[in-house]
């Protein structure tokens, strides 16, 4: 029996998050690891420890991240990895924050992926039909179009923006941009009458096959455990979990 490849760690993945889902604002503090952008994204818009021993005055460093959020007027939140100090949550909890969401992170090997099943649109940059049905499929708040908007100009990385057309609307969309070896997909969205087709589906493949021509060897998401459909979709394409990661903001 052929045993399955050794997953990325933690770290390696964490850093490609940084990498291949930027924000516009950025501060450390020690290991921690602070971003912002509009306030819509939880993910974009939290501080995150990259050393679990990294854990002196954590009270004093967690006051001083809220500081840093008040400043630019958005709620502090934190998100607790397996790269975060062990007392972290407890500090968390004795100011008054509370479990917020919770995070599967995935990842294959891209090797190991098919070939998308129909035509997909893969581009430089999002046009206004991507951002108009990605916006639609996915409910976004204007806060959390913003960063989407915003996302092109902030790229040091190569990315592509991945469209699926019913007809001559698109469809389905999704993004992907991988830092060398790991590529990432986020902001997959389906509009709801188009839904049990498989162009979700179609838009991860297509995305993963332009970042495995592009060199990369791993694709990661990120899903909400809630989120049974995609968790699904990734798992049946042969998606391990890496690990799990917590959000915690004040109550």
């Amino acid at each position: 029996m052929i045993e399955p490849a050794p997953l990325p760690s933690p770290l390696a993945l964490e850093r490609a998050l940084l990498t291949t889902l930027p924000a516009s604002r950025i501060a450390f503090l020690g290991s921690a690891v602070v971003r912002a952008g509009a306030g819509g994204f939880s993910r974009l818009n939290c501080a995150a420890w990259f050393d679990p021993e990294d854990q002196q005055d954590l009270p004093g460093r967690v006051a001083r991240i809220e500081t840093w959020y008040d400043r630019l007027g958005l709620p502090a939140r934190f998100r607790l990895t397996p790269l975060s100090p062990p007392a972290l949550d407890h500090a968390l909890m004795l100011r008054g924050y509370s479990r917020a969401e919770d995070v599967v992170v995935l990842t294959a090997p891209l090797d190991g992926l098919p070939l998308p099943d129909g035509p997909a649109e893969i581009a430089d940059e999002p046009d206004e039909d991507w951002f108009a049905a990605n916006e639609e499929a996915g409910e976004r708040t204007p806060a959390r179009m913003a960063e989407i908007r915003a996302a092109p100009a902030l790229m040091l990385v190569p990315d592509a923006w991945i469209s699926v057309r019913l007809g001559r609307r698109v469809a389905a969309t999704g993004f992907v941009a991988t830092d060398g070896v790991h590529a990432g997909l986020a902001w997959l969205a389906t509009l709801p009458s188009c839904r049990g087709q498989g162009l979700a589906r179609r838009v991860v493949l297509a995305g993963f096959g332009w970042a495995r021509a592009e060199g990369a060897a791993w694709g990661f998401v990120q899903v909400e455990l809630a989120n049974d459909a995609s968790l699904a979709l990734f798992r049946r394409l042969g998606f391990r979990e890496a690990y799990r990661y917590g959000l915690r903001s004040r109550t």
